[in-house]
């Protein structure tokens, strides 16, 4: 997620919720600059399943929309809509980076690896304009960038598989972010979104020190006519279990997505059973790197993914 830790508690003005707000200007400076970090999620408008949200609508069907003007269309305008979030205010970014990177590989016509980098947090239920400059695909608020999609790399990464299905299952029971958390209404980790609503990525720092294990059941309503995982939620499901991986349980920081570059390789379909692993790579200052898969319970790698991490001052 873009805003994201591995137990945020919510207090009556977060600063989660602060940083996750539309209307403020944020960032996270490191070492080498200032990176504007976001929050956000798109989805894709040709679902006909349809799963209703905690605020009673539709949130799968409609979750991101062309907007018509003219008898045509400007650019790839969509509307993020209300279901699709991280923290409450804004959306997921991993998700909405998978919306993203599937309109960079059909523009440029390639199924390669895409790196999204996130600028500023994404409001909800506005149209947002998606046009090239370049190499790249920008996701824009009028004059505000919001995040860029570019060609990326993740032939570097060497993932985990999971060891141990025993232990997926178990904290698949336990993990998640529950109802004290800032992100116990995330689309990917909270457990308050019902089943085909949520991804419901549960999982939870571990088995080792570096390392996140979760558990994901792919549903129907995130899945295309041939029964298949939709790429856009597959980055979802590569999101959050990073932060968990990458943070100690003990470590409070709000930790912001800066940058993720993800390959999907062969999506899973409905019902197949999967693991999502996570591996701390490195830390540079408040910079911290993690690796994430998505494997079947076969075995078969689905998906696979870098995110850098900005953790907040104490």
């Amino acid at each position: 997620k873009a805003l994201c830790s591995a137990g945020t508690k919510t207090t009556k003005e977060s600063l989660i919720e602060r940083l996750a707000t539309p209307s403020a200007k944020h960032s996270a400076t490191s070492a080498q600059g200032t990176n504007r970090l976001i929050v956000f999620t798109l989805g894709d408008a040709s679902h006909s399943k349809q799963a209703v949200s905690r605020t009673g609508r539709l949130a799968i069907p409609a979750c991101a929309r062309q907007v018509p003007r003219r008898g045509g269309f400007v650019d790839d305008t969509v509307i993020i809509e209300r279901g699709f979030n991280g923290p409450r205010l804004s959306g997921n970014g991993g998700y909405v980076g998978g919306v993203m990177a599937g309109r960079f590989n059909r523009h440029f016509k390639t199924d390669g690896a895409v790196e999204i980098t996130l600028r500023a947090p994404v409001p909800l239920e506005m149209p947002l304009q998606v046009t090239r400059t370049g190499d790249a695909l920008l996701l824009k608020d009028g004059a505000t960038l919001l995040c860029e999609a570019r060609a990326g790399a993740v032939d570097h990464l060497v993932p985990p598989p999971p060891a141990d299905w025993a232990d997926v299952m178990r904290r698949g029971e336990q993990g998640g972010s529950p109802e004290d958390s800032d992100f116990h209404w995330c689309i990917v980790c909270g457990r308050g979104r019902s089943v085909g609503d949520g991804l419901r990525v549960f999982g939870e720092h571990g088995p080792g020190p570096g390392q996140s294990l979760s558990c994901y059941v792919p549903h129907a309503n995130h899945a295309d006519a041939e029964g298949r995982i939709k790429p856009e939620f597959l980055w979802g499901t590569l999101d959050c279990p990073g932060a968990w991986a990458v943070q100690e349980p003990d470590d409070w920081r709000p930790a912001l997505t800066g940058r993720m570059a993800v390959k999907v390789i062969a999506p899973p379909r409905v019902g197949e059973r999967c693991a999502v692993v996570g591996w701390k790579i490195g830390a540079e200052g408040r910079k911290l790197y993690s690796g994430t898969a998505l494997y079947t319970e076969s075995g078969r790698l689905c998906a696979i993914g870098q995110c850098t991490w900005i953790l907040l001052k104490a």
